[in-house]
């Protein structure tokens, strides 16, 4: 999608959140919108941020009422009509709302990871602000709220790279203390387990989760959903996590045959009589049945970060890095790449891989002045999420991550000193890297004791 229609398809999902807030506003069900243009001015990023749809939480108890009042606004329900999915979260409904752009409306009464969802209610709803928007206003959460969404999202982020992104800018300017205040708010929604889980997908969430004294522990299954695995390890996690043969039977069933209703909707084959659906079924059992060894070795690999994660090793995700298999399941989100930004994406993905791997191996074999990486490829300044998304999948530490980004800023001609930093001797010893002049959650808690410019030679852009 280019840039222009993703502004325009943003500008009409923002008027059709004023509309469906103020819709149930006048039916007396009140809504907070939990993303969207929201969280794009919580992280300040109203021109960049790019979103698909509308997620708007309500009440438990109006849930109903709010669904009735999407149904008079022409909005369909988006899950099969005959039978609910049993594989669709509990906690929310799409909804298609009618019109010549397709629209999604997401209602919730929950959040992914939130064990108490009234309680999650009640806290989102007294904190929110209001913010104007397309005409009219709305409720958004505040800035703890935000923080433990961010969090959240990443820990269950389905197939989309955007929620640890959004987590990253999240760390870089919401203060510390107020991560301390959605770690509370988590600890009184139940969602410890995966704001913790989501925090630890990054370096910097990682050492405010150990500063935040949260839990190591998780499961298979959570971590393999938080790594954006594939749906067949993930459906052999949950299955390996529930208690009695009866509730694995009742797991597994509809997964491998699912109702004709769910199968025709999210397939066309299905749709053409008996025989479409037959073929559809066998299709879709030959595919999971193809992809079982590919989610054993996933499995496998998830129950050996778990275990490392417990005794406070930060695990490499499946695949994702130098020291992983290949960079297993990476096709896919390599595809995407190239459909997305094409070869100059590409060509900055495989410099930042390298450039990683340099700065690994330099800094084991040398003094940190002597580090030199390799130029970045010409166009790559307009793929900073790329160089991000990439840090993330290779497992780079703290101070690859800044050498790397130092050596991408440098080559736009933008000097970024990097700086070192320790704590005090009586909060326990640690170390860590950043870049000044960059919003990072640890810096204040760090007395500096190493500041390195750029390198004169990584400010001349590459001709």
């Amino acid at each position: 999608m280019t840039a222009v229609p993703a502004a325009i398809r943003c500008l009409a999902l923002d008027a059709t959140a004023a509309v469906v807030t103020r819709a149930l506003a006048d039916h007396g069900v009140d809504v907070v919108l939990l993303k969207g243009a929201g969280l794009a001015r919580q992280l300040g990023l109203e021109r960049q941020r790019i979103y698909s749809d509308i997620d708007l939480l309500v009440a438990p108890a109006s849930f109903a009422a709010a669904q009735q009042v999407l149904a008079d606004l022409g909005c369909r329900s988006a899950l099969p009509e005959e039978q609910p999915d049993r594989r669709s979260h509990w906690y929310e409904r799409p909804w298609r709302v009618p019109g010549p752009v397709p629209l999604t409306v997401d209602l919730h009464r929950g959040f992914h990871g939130v064990a108490d969802p009234e309680a999650l209610w009640t806290a989102l709803s007294r904190a929110a602000v209001r913010i104007p928007l397309a005409g009219g206003s709305v409720a958004v959460p505040d800035e703890v709220g935000t923080a433990l969404l961010a969090a959240l999202h990443a820990a269950a982020p389905g197939r989309s790279g955007r929620p640890l992104i959004d987590l990253e800018r999240a760390l870089e300017v919401i203060h510390p203390d107020t991560w301390r205040a959605a770690a509370d708010l988590a600890a009184r929604t139940g969602a410890v387990p995966l704001f913790a889980l989501g925090l630890r997908l990054t370096p910097a969430g990682a050492a405010l989760a150990t500063t935040l004294s949260l839990p190591r522990r998780t499961t298979p299954a959570r971590w393999i959903r938080a790594h954006r695995g594939s749906p067949v390890a993930l459906t052999l996690a949950q299955l390996a996590e529930l208690p009695t043969a009866r509730d694995r039977l009742w797991h597994l069933v509809p997964r491998l045959f699912p109702s004709p209703a769910a199968m025709r909707h999210s397939s066309t084959l299905a749709r053409c009589g008996p025989a479409g659906l037959f073929l559809a079924h066998l299709g879709r059992l030959l595919r999971n049945l193809g992809g079982l060894p590919a989610a054993l070795a996933e499995l496998r690999v998830a129950a050996r970060a778990v275990r490392q994660l417990a005794v406070g090793d930060r695990p490499r995700p499946p695949g994702r890095g130098p020291a992983g298999p290949a960079w297993r399941g990476g096709l896919p989100a390599v595809l995407r790449l190239a459909r997305r930004g094409g070869l100059p994406a590409l060509h900055t993905a495989v410099w930042t891989a390298r450039a990683v791997r340099q700065a690994r191996i330099q800094v084991a074999r040398h003094d940190l002045a002597s580090v030199r990486l390799p130029a970045p490829p010409p166009g790559s300044g307009a793929h900073r999420h790329v160089v991000l998304g990439v840090l993330h999948r290779t497992g780079a530490n703290c101070l690859q991550r800044a050498l790397v980004l130092q050596r991408w800023y440098g080559s736009q001609r933008v000097a970024r000193t990097l700086v070192i930093g320790v704590t005090a001797p009586s909060s326990g010893f640690h170390a860590h890297a950043w870049l000044d002049e960059e919003t990072d959650a640890q810096r204040k808690a760090m007395v500096e004791i190493l500041r390195r410019p750029t390198p004169q030679d990584w400010l001349v852009p590459r001709l």
